[in-house]
């Protein structure tokens, strides 16, 4: 197994819950692999449907509340996705997004340079990348099936909010409770 060079998290980060590891690269055992294959994309095991969604629905008011955010959201639109995406802004400011019409997570897999840091990880057994993360803002990418990502960033506004020096383990917590709302897919 070739390891890619991946940036490890800081001492912030190292003692979230579902600790992330490094993204891997494997070849297929037999014929021409797959480019997730080639990758190393893991499968969505238990797929679950998000196309078609409303992100600023993907939350209940009970989840808002014991997630610290406020009740009213900012609908909006991502165009690099042609997709809908919804904010919720205080201490916290948490986008929501959807990107149903691409390659999932293989999209990710195959562009990791692009990023200036990448860790795999898994929330509520579903496969996820945090991206571009800091101590104060992460992009967190969970795979719902295979061809459907979850996007959740995440950026800690003042030092008292709750994902100060753990943006990215904020965002995984974001991502279980909207997991636990969509559809078997």
């Amino acid at each position: 197994m070739l390891l890619l060079g991946v940036v490890s998290c800081g001492e912030a980060m190292s003692g979230t819950p579902n600790a992330a590891s490094t993204v891997a690269t494997r070849a297929g055992s037999s014929g021409d692999p797959s480019e997730a294959e080639r990758s190393g994309v893991p499968q969505v095991r238990n797929p679950k449907r998000l196309r078609g969604s409303d992100p600023c629905a993907l939350l209940t008011p009970a989840q808002l509340t014991a997630l610290g955010l406020p009740s009213a959201s900012k609908p909006g639109y991502e165009q690099n996705f042609d997709e809908a995406q919804c904010t919720w802004s205080d201490d916290i400011r948490v986008v929501l997004g959807l990107d149903t019409k691409r390659r999932g997570l293989t999209e990710y897999y195959v562009r990791q340079k692009s990023y200036d840091n990448i860790k795999s990880s898994q929330v509520a057994g579903y496969p996820a990348l945090w991206t571009d993360f800091t101590n104060v803002r992460c992009s967190l990418v969970v795979g719902v099936a295979d061809d459907q990502v979850l996007i959740v960033h995440v950026g800690s506004i003042v030092s008292r909010s709750r994902a100060q020096g753990n943006t990215c383990g904020y965002g995984e917590t974001v991502a279980a409770e909207v997991l636990k709302n969509l559809p078997p897919g």
